[in-house]
């Protein structure tokens, strides 16, 4: 098997492993499903192109979270500022779950996905990479290109950050209640 047999076998077997993760990933950074998937095909794209690159400092799935989040920050940074405007302006966002789906989710996942939407960008990674899908903070240092001292930091402020958004939707949500 030549050398490019060997990727395409290796990126199928990442894919297998690791799909699923890996558009959850994106899902929470772009917002978007169709997007998230877009970013996903292009990260074992670009995997599958630079795989002699890989040299194995890193474990694969880190590399290939790497990867992502490069595709994701790549695709914010193209963004026109027009089509971000309209995309949050916009009432029902592209590819956002339906009233349907947040219910099903549950008034507590929802909230928390709003409240990580609404995050600066370096707080909802560090909290995606460690909390939700329970990276290691070696991992999530080599995802992200830091330091694990500054995942640790960052961490602590997102999740305070975090507490606090949570709990002021609470507040907001029991006077609504109070209010009906």
């Amino acid at each position: 098997m030549g050398s490019s047999g060997r990727a395409e076998e290796q990126v199928r077997v990442w894919y297998e492993e690791y799909a699923d993760q890996m558009f959850g990933f994106l899902f929470v950074m772009v917002g978007d499903r169709q997007l998230a998937r877009d970013l996903m095909q292009e990260t074992f794209l670009k995997a599958f192109r630079s795989f002699d690159d890989f040299r194995g400092d890193a474990s694969a799935k880190t590399w290939l979270y790497r990867i992502a989040r490069n595709e994701a920050i790549s695709y914010k940074r193209k963004k026109r500022p027009i089509t971000y405007l309209l995309e949050h302006v916009a009432p029902v966002k592209s590819g956002q779950p339906t009233p349907e789906e947040i219910v099903m989710l549950g008034e507590e996942t929802a909230q928390l996905y709003a409240a990580l939407f609404e995050m600066k960008k370096d707080y909802r990674e560090v909290i995606i990479l460690r909390k939700i899908k329970e990276f290691s903070t070696k991992e999530t240092a080599t995802v992200l290109g830091w330091k694990e001292s500054k995942v640790k930091t960052t961490l602590f402020r997102a999740m305070d950050e975090l507490r606090k958004r949570m709990t002021e939707e609470e507040m907001a949500h029991e006077k609504f209640k109070q209010s009906n």
